[in-house]
Formats: structure tokens, C-alpha cells, sequence
């Protein structure tokens, strides 16, 4: 995978976990954090507490992993819950699907393999999960592979360039 899409360079590696028959809600999600939401009971379809040791906060409307120091982006793992393919703001649910997106520039090389664990981990609630970014199935379970090699080959472009991803310099690039 040497061609490199300008969308891995500058924005990162996407992939959507599709639900079927049953989808989750908004109760069902928030249980990733580690607690049940006050007003939005979990329909018993999906049991994501386990996930809770992914380290997911409801982060604005959506879901992420908020970086646990000053390098890099502040949250360097969102989760977006979609409908109709597209992430949706202040929605109680059913969910199709959600997005998990990771800025590899953005990001110390480091937290990668934190991105394919959280992959690998919600894909096992899946029905389907596609590599967004090269609109690449992958299979259930996930064959990772081509999205470390694609991350691992980021990392050395911008190498290359004289540039450290997570970098203070990475996080000044404009996109």
C-alpha cells in the first residue's frame, strides 16, 4: 500500500462498524464510558461495558479518547455514531453504524495500535467494517493489516519530511 491517499496523510485512517439487524442506541453507546447516561437508558441489545477500559468520555456529541498528555491532539480517537452513513449530533438512536477516525499526523506514533484495538473491539458487536479511508472491506474479524501497514507508512512519509507525527511542528499543518 505505498500510494498514499492525501486524506491518510492529512486526516487519518477512518473505518465504520456497521450494525445489523440490531443497532445500538445512544443508552447503549454511552455505556463505553464506563457508566449508564441519566436519560438515555441502553436498550439490553448490546453489552459494551467491557469497552469501558478503551478510556471512551462522551466528548461534545460524540465519543473519544482524550490524550492524557501534551502531545498531540487533545483527543486523538473520536467515535461518531452514524445514521444513514453520516455522523449524527444530539441523536438518541438506533445507530446503523459508527465511525472510529484517527489523525495518524496528529498523533504520536504510539497511540496506533490503541486506534486498532478500539477497532478490533467494537467490531466484534459488527456486522460489517470498512476501511473508509482506501473504501476497503475488512472482514469480521478485521484483518488490521493493511491499516498498520497504511499508519506505519504515514508515519514514515512525514519522517521523511523531517516531521514527528504528534509533533508541536504536526499539529501546526492546517488541513
Amino acid at each position: 500500500m505505498a500510494d498514499l491517499p492525501e486524506n491518510l496523510l492529512y486526516q487519518g485512517a477512518s473505518i465504520d462498524i456497521s450494525f445489523a439487524p440490531s443497532r445500538p442506541t445512544f443508552g447503549d453507546l454511552f455505556l463505553i464510558c464506563g457508566d449508564r447516561h441519566p436519560k438515555f437508558s441502553p436498550s439490553g441489545k448490546f453489552a459494551f461495558e467491557p469497552l469501558a477500559d478503551l478510556q471512551f468520555e462522551q466528548v461534545d456529541d460524540f465519543f473519544g479518547i482524550r490524550s492524557l498528555n501534551d502531545e498531540g491532539d487533545d483527543v486523538p480517537i473520536w467515535l461518531y455514531p452514524l445514521v444513514d452513513g453520516e455522523p449524527v449530533y444530539r441523536h438518541p438512536g438506533p445507530f446503523d453504524a459508527v465511525r472510529l477516525d484517527y489523525n495518524i499526523l496528529r498523533s504520536p506514533a504510539r497511540r496506533a495500535e490503541h486506534y486498532l484495538k478500539c477497532v478490533a473491539a467494537l467490531a466484534g458487536f459488527g456486522a460489517g467494517v470498512l476501511y473508509r479511508s482506501r473504501a476497503v472491506e475488512l472482514g469480521l474479524p478485521p484483518d488490521l493489516s493493511g491499516i498498520r501497514a497504511d499508519i506505519d507508512a504515514v508515519v514514515q512519509h512525514w519522517a521523511a519530511q523531517g516531521i514527528e507525527v504528534g509533533s508541536s511542528e504536526a499539529l501546526e499543518f492546517d488541513f
